[in-house]
């Protein structure tokens, strides 16, 4: 009996992060590759400096422009799309360096947005937020989890980083007025080597 309720747990707890990091998980699956090895965390437990840059409800793409000092610019690998749901599997990188400074996919609901922002969305070449920003659109952040995790060939590749370096991110949603999701997103970050070390001067 113990180990079927412990089956159930286990299988509950997969459902449940496989939910939170569509749709990341989504671009996985479609390639026939394994997901990395997710450990999620409490907001305690992220270290700085990607603590101030994951746990809060502001946008990305203002948060990162502001810790790198940059604008940022998208980068799109895949996408998918029905007629109302937008799936995109994308790097952001600083526009000073090319560097990126974010791995990871989205979600987008385009029926939550006018359609002039819709179109731009769908076009691929301004970040989310960025687009937000400009026309007014009113919403919130809301992050479901946090979390570590090991970088795969793919997340190396596109951020920069060697295979197996531990990497930190969160899964948000974005919701309008009325509480309803209008994007999911898993936002993975590179190791910033730099500010790590300050922070350790510091302590």
């Amino acid at each position: 009996m113990e180990k079927t309720v412990d089956t159930r747990e286990a299988s509950s707890q997969l459902a449940d992060a496989l939910h939170r990091l569509m749709p990341f998980h989504y671009f996985y699956e479609k390639a026939g590759k394994p997901l990395p090895d997710f450990t999620f965390l409490e907001k305690s437990e992220m270290p700085y400096p990607y603590r101030s840059m994951l746990v809060h409800e502001n946008d990305m793409t203002p948060t990162l422009a502001a810790f790198h000092h940059s604008k940022l610019y998208l980068e799109v690998h895949q996408h998918e799309r029905t007629d109302n749901y937008l799936m995109r599997l994308v790097t952001l990188h600083a526009v000073t360096d090319n560097s990126p400074v974010e791995y990871g996919a989205i979600g987008i609901h385009l029926d939550g947005f006018p359609p002039e922002v819709s179109q731009l969305i769908i076009e691929g070449e301004i970040p989310l937020g960025g687009i937000l920003g400009e026309y007014g659109v009113r919403h919130s952040g809301s992050p479901t989890a946090f979390f570590s995790v090991p970088a795969d060939d793919r997340i190396a590749t596109a951020l920069k980083q060697e295979v197996g370096e531990t990497l930190y991110g969160r899964c948000n949603q974005l919701l309008d007025d009325d509480g309803m999701a209008i994007a999911d997103i898993v936002e993975i970050l590179p190791r910033h080597c730099e500010s790590e070390k300050w922070i350790e001067n510091v302590k």
